[in-house]
């Protein structure tokens, strides 16, 4: 671990390069319990337009953190500015091409060094008509024609003011605190009852939860300052005429992901089982309870069998939405902020919790269920004149084999072979 942290602090040192690449155990949204990471490695090309936008958000990071909700003791000391490119993947060997990262998952190695975010901007899901589901008709057409703008918007506040904002309050081992030590809580108005000690972290504190919970902390941050202009006037420039569309599609979405991510819901053994879902529900229930018929879900009929739509009133989001967002966004950061594992729990598996209507719902979502998308990657040839061509294949799962065979152009590996299966009873098949 400690070589791939060392590795990690010349990677955020590498500044503006053409090609981006990454390697090590990253992630651990695959492990039940949430600690054992996946090895992943990609490489990518910079895309400079895009990436100059995002190089002028981080350049207004320190206005936009000073509207988030909480104490500015709870914010860290010194926003380091992160290197914020967009990238083009190349080739990208995990379980499932996120749309945007923040690296490196070390708390004490960003605290120190800083960090980097990138925006994948190719392997963005594409808007298929076929496949919108719960989308109330009036709504459909912007739906379709901003996916791609309400994404990025939220996408690129997530990764650099979500992830990238914040502060643990620790102990250091020579007993040193990083917080006054007459720091109230907010929420009770006396000294803070607990703190990070000098070997822990978030993750050793919230266990499983950690991941589901910081991935809300980090949509929180996004729809919340998504109410300011500040980050359309960057992003979308030029474009004043279609900021509150974006907007209403970036809200609207985070009901419609809640509502879809009711299939990942194991009901027999009450658990979630992807965080970044989980996160995306809870926010959901957070706008349904504002009341004020801000958020509704609707359950109607199509064609003849049950379905379910989900609508927001646009006119509330500066006003109502953002109240509820802030208000629960100031809890889930003091709690993590605090290493309050035991609110923190309380709060989250409060708005997680899928009641009879609900599970109604989630009938109807697993009725309208589609197939996953194909991840699907082409490869990159050198020729004999030294020009790259590349190669693209069928959106099918024989063009995904097909593209494996010709980017791993290896002999038959018997031992491998025979390891494989001896573990392949281990596995349930698909």
């Amino acid at each position: 671990m400690e070589k791939h942290k060392l590795s990690q602090v010349h990677w955020i040192k590498d500044v503006n390069p053409n090609v981006e690449a990454n390697i090590g155990f990253t992630e651990t949204y695959v492990d039940p319990l949430g600690v054992r990471a996946e090895f992943e490695g990609w490489v990518a090309v910079v895309n400079k337009d895009e990436s100059q936008k995002l190089t002028t958000l981080v350049d207004n990071a320190v206005n936009l953190i000073a509207e988030l909700p909480w104490p500015k003791e709870f914010e860290k000391d010194e926003f380091k500015k992160p290197d914020f490119t967009s990238l083009e993947v190349v080739a990208f060997g995990c379980s499932g091409t996120p749309v945007g990262i923040c690296l490196p998952n070390y708390d004490d190695i960003k605290q120190k060094f800083g960090y980097k975010n990138v925006n994948l901007g190719n392997s963005y899901v594409t808007a298929n008509p076929k496949n919108i589901r719960f989308v109330a008709e009036e709504d459909f057409d912007d739906y379709l024609k901003y996916f791609k703008e309400s994404l990025f918007l939220v996408v690129a506040l997530h990764e650099l003011l979500g992830h990238g904002s914040g502060k643990l309050l620790k102990e250091d081992e020579s007993g040193e605190l990083n917080f006054p030590s007459d720091l109230k809580d907010p929420f009770t108005n006396e000294n803070i009852a607990g703190y990070y000690k000098a070997k822990e972290t978030y993750e050793s504190r919230f266990e499983s939860l950690h991941s589901p919970y910081e991935e809300c902390r980090a949509d929180s941050v996004a729809y919340y300052l998504s109410c300011y202009d500040e980050p359309l006037k960057i992003l979308f420039p030029g474009r004043e005429a279609e900021w509150q569309k974006i907007l209403e599609m970036s809200w609207l979405d985070i009901v419609i992901t809640g509502i879809k991510g009711l299939e990942y819901y194991n009901q027999e053994e009450g658990k979630w089982m992807q965080a970044h879902v989980n996160a995306s529900y809870v926010i959901m229930k957070v706008l349904i309870e504002a009341g004020e018929d801000f958020v509704k879900i609707e359950l109607c009929k199509k064609e003849g069998k049950d379905y379910v739509i989900g609508r927001i009133d646009k006119s509330k989001i500066k006003t109502v939405g953002k109240e509820a967002i802030g208000k629960f966004l100031k809890k889930l950061h003091v709690f993590r902020s605090m290493g309050d594992y035991s609110r923190g729990k309380e709060l989250f598996e409060y708005y997680s919790k899928v009641e009879p209507d609900m599970l109604k719902i989630r009938e109807i979502v697993l009725a309208y269920k589609v197939p996953r998308r194909i991840e699907l990657q082409g490869n990159l040839n050198k020729q004999t004149d030294d020009k790259i061509k590349y190669v693209g294949y069928e959106k099918t799962l024989e063009g995904v084999i097909q593209s494996f065979v010709e980017r791993y152009d290896c002999a038959f590996d018997e031992d491998m072979y025979n390891y494989w299966k001896s573990c392949k009873d281990l596995y349930n098949p698909l």
